[in-house]
């Protein structure tokens, strides 16, 4: 363990009891919507199978990241708990983007995308030393077989090598949603963590002796942005495709939705 870690996990289990316990009542009505049998899809317009189970991986992935968050929060390890809150934050705008109109056809540029980046790694592969034999022939010819497919299958000319939108990056998927002010908020914020130059979170400085102190160990301040972010995210996530693919869980979700006024009072 850290040093002081379990010191610091119980402050922080005395001090956030509330709000760890709605994470867990919010994790738990979500791992309900996965768990509690078939999906009954009332919202069929502009929809297809494919695009239901391409939200079922999602929303998938979005619990899990979730979970790990709340383990972070738990044990004071905040800034890799915001790393994660970016990742869960881009699972939650594919969520979103995928789920407007003409969602089969942005769900096959999102998988285009994701076969397109499979391509780039063992290509790369054929070329590391080491990895040539993990990069077959007969596995590579498939994937592109299954990527030029998925081309004929959208608009001519749209660009999946990018981004899983098929627009050149993620500013633009999230300007195209109105996400402007997440990304310069949230996602500019996780850059730092996200990339390691966050030198600066990992330090004070002796205002005696000028030396660095070094924060080695776990930190009771900063539970609140990452653990706020990754309830609103995971929240927005699975409402809208509740919402999208009109499953009827509105009514167990609906308790767990944050308001400006709980993040504010800190009491939810």
């Amino acid at each position: 363990m850290l040093p002081h870690e379990a010191e610091v996990m119980a402050e922080i289990a005395t001090k956030y009891h509330v709000q760890f316990k709605a994470m867990t009542a919010l994790h738990d009505a979500v791992v309900s919507m996965m768990t509690g049998g078939s999906w009954t899809v009332r919202e069929r317009r502009g929809l297809a199978r494919f695009v239901a189970e391409t939200m079922v991986g999602l929303l998938t992935k979005a619990c899990k990241t979730f979970r790990a968050i709340h383990i972070l929060c738990e044990r004071g390890l905040h800034e890799d708990a915001s790393a994660l809150v970016r990742v869960l934050m881009e699972t939650t705008i594919a969520v979103a983007f995928i789920l407007q109109k003409s969602s089969k056809e942005r769900a096959i540029i999102y998988h285009a995308h994701g076969i397109a980046q499979q391509i780039k790694m063992l290509n790369e592969w054929k070329t590391t030393r080491g990895l040539k034999r993990k990069a077959p022939k007969a596995i590579l010819e498939q994937a592109n077989q299954a990527f030029a497919n998925s081309l004929k299958r959208i608009p001519p000319g749209t660009d999946v090598k990018r981004h899983w939108s098929g627009k050149r990056t993620l500013r633009e998927a999230m300007k195209a949603l109105r996400g402007d002010a997440m990304y310069a908020t949230l996602y500019r914020h996780t850059s730092s963590i996200s990339h390691a130059s966050d030198f600066g979170a990992h330090f004070e400085v002796d205002l005696t002796s000028g030396e660095y102190v070094w924060q080695l160990e776990p930190q009771v301040r900063g539970f609140e942005t990452p653990s706020y972010a990754a309830r609103e995210l995971l929240w927005q996530a699975a409402n809208r495709i509740d919402q999208r693919l009109g499953l009827g869980f509105s009514a167990s979700l609906a308790p767990h939705k944050l308001t400006r006024a709980d993040v504010q009072k800190g009491q939810k």
